[in-house]
């Protein structure tokens, strides 16, 4: 059982890592918090390629696996019901920008049909 609260606890801890990783690397690029009568685009080239074609990506992926799985095994007690709320609240953030992300890009290759 420990190894499946680990697994969840290092897939949390890399996706909210991912998510923060993201909006600090746009923010320091400058389209996230644009002042007004900037307008900005970002390819979805510039996300995958900051995401799944880098390897550091998936270098932290199995990082905080190893670390979520260390931190389940060696937790001395029994984890709280409030911690896993906490968890799953917390996990919310980043499945809905990747939902919308994935919807984004489902949008844009239904338009790219129609325009061929």
């Amino acid at each position: 059982m420990w190894a499946l609260k680990g697994t969840f606890i290092g897939v949390s801890m890399f996706a909210v890592g991912a998510v923060v990783f993201t909006l600090l690397f746009l923010r320091s690029r400058g389209p996230l918090l644009a002042g007004p009568g900037q307008h900005w685009a970002i390819s979805i080239n510039v996300i995958s390629q900051l995401t799944i074609y880098n390897p550091w990506f998936w270098a932290a992926f199995a990082a905080c696996l190893m670390i979520g799985l260390a931190i389940a095994a060696s937790w001395p007690g029994r984890f709280s019901p409030a911690f896993w709320i906490a968890m799953v609240v917390i996990d919310l953030v980043p499945a809905g920008m990747l939902s919308v992300i994935l919807l984004l890009v489902f949008k844009l290759k239904e338009v790219t049909k129609h325009v061929q």
